[in-house]
């Protein structure tokens, strides 16, 4: 039986997240496998690999719920998961090179880039922002607004 390497990288969030306060450890789970599921979607209607998206949403802002600290989160979380996706010997370096570089811009909702970090950017949006009018969004989060119109449209939501 073939290993599932996005269970693996579950577990690791897992791990950490459980390690954490309460609050801190409720709000991470919530948003990340939030965040998860919303990229494997997105990835699904994109045509791209839902296991990259997934680990992507799993390992994003592992380090912001790790340390509790936003400052900086995307690149620490990308620097963060070069060890641990390699630890598992699950995937190839250009894997780990897409992953990586998705983590390390994520939070820059403003500009468009390949793929993988376009995925993440959505399904952070998404994420952030499930439960909110668009209106709250525009006003809570102006930089991340025209990406949510983007999504409501894209998926008819």
């Amino acid at each position: 039986m073939a290993i599932n390497r996005v269970k693996v990288i579950e577990t690791v969030v897992c791990m950490m997240l459980d390690s954490q306060p309460d609050e801190r450890r409720q709000a991470g789970y919530i948003h990340i496998f939030r965040a998860e599921q919303a990229a494997v979607l997105i990835a699904r209607r994109r045509g791209l690999d839902m296991q990259l998206a997934a680990v992507c949403a799993l390992l994003h802002d592992y380090e912001k719920y790790r340390t509790g600290e936003s400052e900086d989160h995307a690149k620490k979380s990308a620097d963060a998961s070069l060890p641990i996706l390699a630890k598992t010997e699950l995937f190839t370096p250009c894997e780990i090179g897409v992953i990586a570089g998705a983590i390390m811009v994520h939070s820059d909702k403003e500009s468009v880039g390949q793929p993988y970090e376009e995925v993440i950017k959505d399904a952070d949006v998404l994420a952030h922002h499930f439960l909110k009018s668009a209106e709250q969004v525009k006003e809570e989060y102006p930089r991340a607004y025209q990406r949510y119109l983007r999504l409501k449209e894209e998926f008819s939501i």
